[in-house]
């Protein structure tokens, strides 16, 4: 499985990163790719940084979690917390490359963690662990960029 503990995972999501452009269309959803740019700071952040109000069930924990992190795809059509959508609450485009490389960071902060460091809750999975995080942030960068055709 792809992850971001994987250093060539990371590059090959960096440099596909690399082919977006401030003028890339998304094949689907409503965002831009500024706005595709700053939901993936933001869902980066989330290990860190308490920024999104707490939506697990015993559904979404148990049954959800696992089927995403290793069976599933991550579906074109996600609804996503008004805290995480762009177009909504969510954190607010930067600047395209400012976004850009804060992704990077991102990316190598979150792949190059400890196993044991401890992270926190995902809004919608609940308590995940390093592996997990960064098999979870791997798809869900990776559906973006798909999004947008790189």
């Amino acid at each position: 499985m792809k992850t971001l503990q994987n250093e060539k995972c990371r590059n090959e999501l960096i440099a596909r990163l690399d082919n977006l452009t401030t003028d890339s269309k998304p094949a689907w959803g409503k965002m831009n790719v500024g706005q595709m740019l700053s939901h993936l700071v933001q869902a980066g952040e989330l290990p860190f940084v308490t920024s999104a109000p707490d939506l697990s069930n015993f559904m979404s924990r148990n049954v959800i979690k696992p089927l995403v992190l290793s069976v599933l795809p991550i579906p074109k059509e996600v609804k996503t917390s008004a805290e995480m959508d762009q177009q909504q609450n969510g954190r607010k485009p930067v600047g395209f490359e400012s976004d850009k490389a804060s992704l990077v960071e991102s990316i190598n902060k979150l792949g190059t963690l400890e196993t044991d460091q401890q992270c926190l809750a995902h809004p919608f999975f609940g308590k995940l662990s390093v592996k997990q995080w960064n098999r979870l942030a791997h798809k869900h960068i990776d559906h973006h960029l798909r999004q947008f055709g790189v």
